[in-house]
């Protein structure tokens, strides 16, 4: 039976840490090594992270300086050691016993670099705000209009990962996106009908506080990516918006967009 590491970079989590350590430790034997990476956090998460330590001989952490969210992934990356790996923020968690169908959908041939399926979004408190059905996955789309992959629902390609230069520190916010870019043009990417895990919509998260500065990375690394002009990638956004929204009504996920604001981060 398969398994998998998780990696959560952490700082200053200490409200929703957790939450997060619990639903991976939920996840059974599908899970062989949760790790930990915490930017020297002061607000307890270190304390948190050692008593669950001594509980749960899966989980793995370090708390120190670092440059950023991207430096610790990678400062976890160096240490996985399954074919696959999960990626979950601090602030985020899987509902129980649902990695076990993305591992699952791996063992297909040719072997996907990413396996996402659906996830739901959660407030503050861990209240249900709303459900995301993800549409199947397509480059294009992917690249100019829609981020298709919700990391906090997915498991990604170990060796492709390390292969195309890991986690980009030049990203504050779209380091997810770059990699799925990455290894989605490296091979197949499958999408399991399940929700697997919940994203977390709250006053700190960067998204909520940084907005801007998301949506100027997500614009830069199009515009690098595509190679193509502003004026350019300004067109392949509304045809892609126009596709991915015709795809999502014919697989019958377009109901769970329309049925309240966004507010999740998507792109």
């Amino acid at each position: 039976m398969e398994s998998i590491c998780v990696i959560t970079p952490c700082f200053n989590a200490a409200r929703y840490l957790p939450s997060c350590l619990q639903s991976v430790a939920a996840q059974g034997k599908r899970v062989h090594k949760h790790i930990v990476m915490d930017g020297g956090s002061k607000d307890g998460s270190a304390d948190i992270l050692d008593e669950f330590s001594r509980q749960d001989p899966n989980l793995v952490w370090r708390s120190e300086r670092d440059e950023g969210q991207s430096d610790a992934l990678n400062k976890a990356l160096a240490l996985v050691d399954s074919r696959y790996f999960g990626w979950l923020n601090a602030d985020d968690c899987y509902l129980p016993g649902r990695i076990a169908p993305l591992i699952e959908a791996a063992q297909s041939a040719p072997a996907p670099s990413i396996v996402y399926g659906d996830y739901q979004v959660i407030d503050a408190n861990g209240a249900l705000v709303k459900r995301r059905q993800q549409p199947s996955f397509n480059y294009w789309d992917c690249l100019y209009s829609y981020l298709t992959v919700q990391n906090a629902a997915a498991i990604f390609s170990t060796d492709i990962c390390r292969q195309t230069g890991g986690f980009d520190k030049n990203f504050e916010f779209c380091m997810d996106y770059d990699l799925i870019l990455r290894l989605a043009s490296k091979g197949p990417v499958h999408h399991v009908r399940q929700y697997i895990g919940s994203f977390r919509h709250h006053a700190d998260a960067k998204t909520s506080r940084l907005q801007h500065i998301c949506e100027s990375e997500t614009q830069r690394l199009r515009l690098t990516v595509s190679g193509r002009s502003a004026t350019s990638l300004r067109r392949r956004q509304l045809i892609g918006k126009m596709r991915v929204a015709t795809r999502m009504l014919l697989e019958g996920c377009l109901a769970s967009r329309l049925s309240s604001s966004n507010g999740d981060g998507s792109r």
